[in-house]
């Protein structure tokens, strides 16, 4: 089972692993064109080691699904207007206990239905301005 994992990073950061990506799957790509046709046009590249174009295309791909995955998962943060704290952060965690007990009274007298989506509610207040 592959397990997933959540990173929080600097933008700046995020840029710079992306153009470090990028570099790799060029350079994977360049050493697939040379299999492909034997020439290689740039004296300042060093072909990658593999068996051959395909392994050199597949290793290109593989780059460029990273690549890709890493830039939807940022653009899809750029169009949020705010960023939740509940995804593992203590300071989140304790603002949502904070709003559970400040709203206590209240969130007992509702029923399970009303409570779940007044929790959820809480949930999704909870953001970094």
């Amino acid at each position: 089972m592959r397990k997933t994992y959540l990173l929080r990073l600097d933008g700046n950061d995020l840029g710079q692993i992306l153009d470090g990506l990028r570099v790799r799957e060029q350079s994977w790509r360049k050493t697939a064109d040379y299999f492909r046709s034997g020439y290689n046009p740039d004296d300042s590249f060093v072909i990658e080691e593999c068996n051959g174009e395909h392994e050199a295309n597949e290793i290109a791909l593989f780059y460029a699904r990273i690549i890709r995955n890493l830039e939807r998962q940022r653009d899809e943060q750029r169009t949020s207007d705010c960023e939740l704290y509940l995804q593992g952060k203590a300071d989140g965690q304790d603002n949502l206990i904070q709003r559970i007990l400040a709203n206590w009274n209240y969130l007992q007298r509702l029923g399970s239905v009303a409570l779940h989506q007044r929790l959820l509610e809480l949930r999704d207040e909870i953001c970094d301005d």
